[in-house]
């Protein structure tokens, strides 16, 4: 029995002989070419869009230490306000009868309290009043009059923000007054005197902080002042008081310059 032996295709002069099942040979590697490993993308191939590109492994999510570093800082939160002090300087003008023999005089003063919350401040407040009795009648003799009143009581004041680092102040007034005066006078006897009463008005105040613990800015007040009592001793006399025969009040209109210190 005749062995058989199959014998590789002879080349032909073009090229390596044809497969036995009639395929192209493949196409021989380039010198120090290796082939990629089992399951990469043939060489050209590009993912759809929306697939990473292969080798690609996406990163744990959040990365280790998100919680202690983000992505900005938030933003620091205002100090609460506390302690306040207010003190102002200005001049005041009395309206009505008192104005007829009174000019402009020094207004000067402060406020001092707590803040209750973010807009409401109890505040303690005493006022300096010179008055200016630039108006005097002249009736034969030189009239003279000097008088400083005092004004102390409570003032709470309720602050609304109107705009950036800007804020609107309003609030009534209950206090006590007092004055010290002195008049030489032909007319209505040379001595001096007191007067005291209730205080009841209003203040409004504007505020623009300016560094972190300061504010500027201007108040004005009114004052509607009743008198309770007065006394007055002449010069080698007695001194009598009366509650009775008295003026009716006053009414003061104050405009000041003002800083709050709120530390």
């Amino acid at each position: 029995m005749r062995a058989q032996t199959e014998q590789s295709p002879a080349p032909t002069p073009n090229g390596p002989a044809p497969t036995p099942n009639g395929a192209a040979p493949p196409a021989a590697a380039p010198p120090g070419y290796e082939p990629p490993p089992q399951g990469y993308p043939p060489p050209g191939y590009y993912p759809p869009p929306g697939y990473p590109p292969p080798g690609y492994y996406p990163p744990a999510y959040p990365p280790p230490g998100y919680a202690a570093q983000r992505a900005y800082a938030p933003p620091p939160r205002p100090a609460r306000r506390f302690f306040q002090l207010i003190p102002y300087i200005g001049g005041h003008s009395f309206q009505g009868d008192g104005g007829a023999i009174l000019g402009p005089g020094l207004h000067v003063g402060g406020m001092m309290g707590a803040r209750v919350g973010d807009y409401v401040s109890i505040n303690g407040e005493l006022t300096i009043d010179i008055l200016n009795a630039s108006h005097l009648p002249q009736r034969g003799l030189y009239d003279s009059y000097s008088e400083e009143q005092a004004t102390i009581g409570l003032s709470p004041l309720v602050a609304f923000p109107i705009a950036d680092k800007v804020e609107l102040a309003l609030g009534p007034k209950l206090a006590f007054w007092g004055a010290d005066y002195f008049q030489d006078s032909t007319a209505r006897g040379n001595g001096d005197g007191t007067y005291s009463g209730y205080d009841l008005g209003a203040n409004g105040a504007v505020f623009a902080q300016v560094g972190r613990k300061l504010w500027v800015g201007g108040l004005a007040s009114f004052d509607v002042k009743t008198y309770g009592k007065s006394c007055f001793r002449p010069i080698a006399g007695i001194e009598s008081c009366t509650s009775t025969k008295l003026p009716s009040s006053d009414k003061v209109v104050g405009l000041a310059a003002v800083l709050l210190f709120s530390p």
